[in-house]
């Protein structure tokens, strides 16, 4: 007697499970491009090393190694010049140090390998529209500048000439112009909190000093004929940016050199709330803006806040310290619709490049800066009676 095996239940699970795998395979494959910036100009990147022999470098056990600056830079760029690299240009020299760090995991390594970047590389600097207002970009500790590209390309595609720095040391891995790699320094991890917080203050004034060296080599390049960036660097509108760390940073040099027109902390805060490292809390001159989650700060904040000439406390509700990387946006989802990572960037992006627009282009349709408006909310400063 024949037994017969019913396939068709089987059959129908096949079927799902197939279709399942392909929708995911395809929605993962589609997530692996950045998104394309909104901007009118196509977004160019390229790589700077700057070895500063004014300083020596703290970090290394070689008493003669000077401190060196890697500078990741996008920019308007000619459309149909580069070369099509990836998200992260020295991942595979990188991905040992990047685990080693211990700030970025071994699928976060894979997966970058494999995500597709819109922006080309040493593509042909854009000269129509020149010269560009410049945008100095400092990250967050443990954290490279690669992890910026979305906030980054957005900002360079309304044109800005954005200058992202990696400070060695401070962040997972930096391929330094010998070939060396700098790695990230860990063992501050092991220091008791009072000792942490003086290193802490240290590297602020380090990186500090990494903006306003990385400052003066943008008038070098500018002024240097065989350069391509020479002439389209519009010195006379330079802002400073940072997130966390960087953030602090970017107070800071804002108050160290009046050549920054403005400045942009995003979601730092230390014992100045977002303005300094200690307790001192004196902010910059220039027009501020701290674009964070933090919905409550403390009264010294606010009244230093009301010290200022112009400066806007612009909070984005419900977003986290992590929002203003790429890390969220880069996490795979079933599907390849915008979720609330992608509103969160959206936002940051609009309202970084509203006060830019307005400090640095002098656009008065800056509308978003004042009000509440859905998941952001916007303090003036100083206040008005």
């Amino acid at each position: 007697m024949k037994t017969y095996v019913q396939r068709g239940p089987w059959s129908v699970v096949t079927l799902l499970g197939l279709f399942f795998f392909v929708v995911l395979t395809l929605s993962l494959y589609l997530q692996l491009e950045m998104p394309e910036p909104t901007g009118p100009y196509t977004v160019g990147r390229t790589i700077f090393r700057w070895v500063d022999t004014s300083r020596l470098e703290a970090l290394t056990d070689d008493p003669n190694d000077n401190r060196e600056l890697m500078a990741l830079v996008w920019y308007p760029a000619q459309p149909g010049t580069g070369t099509r690299t990836g998200y992260f240009p020295d991942i595979s020299t990188l991905s040992d140090a990047l685990l080693r760090s211990g700030e970025v995991d071994w699928w976060q390594v894979w997966g970058m390998d494999l995500v597709r970047s819109n922006s080309p590389f040493d593509a042909e600097p854009l000269k129509a529209g020149a010269p560009f207002p410049v945008v100095i970009l400092s990250p967050g500790n443990g954290t490279n500048i690669e992890f910026y590209s979305r906030l980054a390309s957005e900002i360079a595609s309304h044109g800005y000439i954005v200058v992202g720095l990696n400070h060695p040391y401070d962040v997972p891995a930096v391929l330094l112009s010998d070939g060396d790699i700098a790695e990230y320094d860990k063992d501050q991890w092991s220091l008791e909190l009072s000792a942490h917080q003086k290193y802490t203050q240290e590297r602020i004034i380090v990186r500090t000093q990494d903006v306003l060296f990385a400052l003066d080599q943008l008038f070098i390049l500018d002024s240097d004929a065989n350069s391509s960036f020479a002439g389209i660097l519009e010195l006379d509108s330079i802002a400073v940016a940072g997130h966390s760390l960087g953030g602090i940073t970017a107070s800071e040099a804002c108050k160290a050199d009046s050549r920054f027109a403005a400045c942009l902390n995003f979601d730092g805060l230390q014992k100045g709330g977002p303005f300094s490292a200690d307790a001192t809390m004196a902010p910059p001159s220039q027009p501020f803006l701290f674009l964070t989650k933090e919905t409550q700060l403390h009264p010294k904040i606010l009244r230093a806040f009301e010290s200022t000439t112009e400066s806007y406390w612009v909070v984005i509700h419900g977003a986290s310290h992590d929002s203003f990387t790429d890390g969220p946006s880069l996490q795979p989802s079933f599907l390849p619709i915008p979720d609330q990572a992608d509103q969160f960037m959206s936002l940051i992006q609009k309202y970084t490049i509203a006060f830019l627009d307005r400090c640095l282009k002098e656009e008065t349709n800056t509308a978003l800066l004042s009000g509440e408006k859905g998941l952001v909310s916007v303090r003036v400063f100083p206040t008005t009676n």
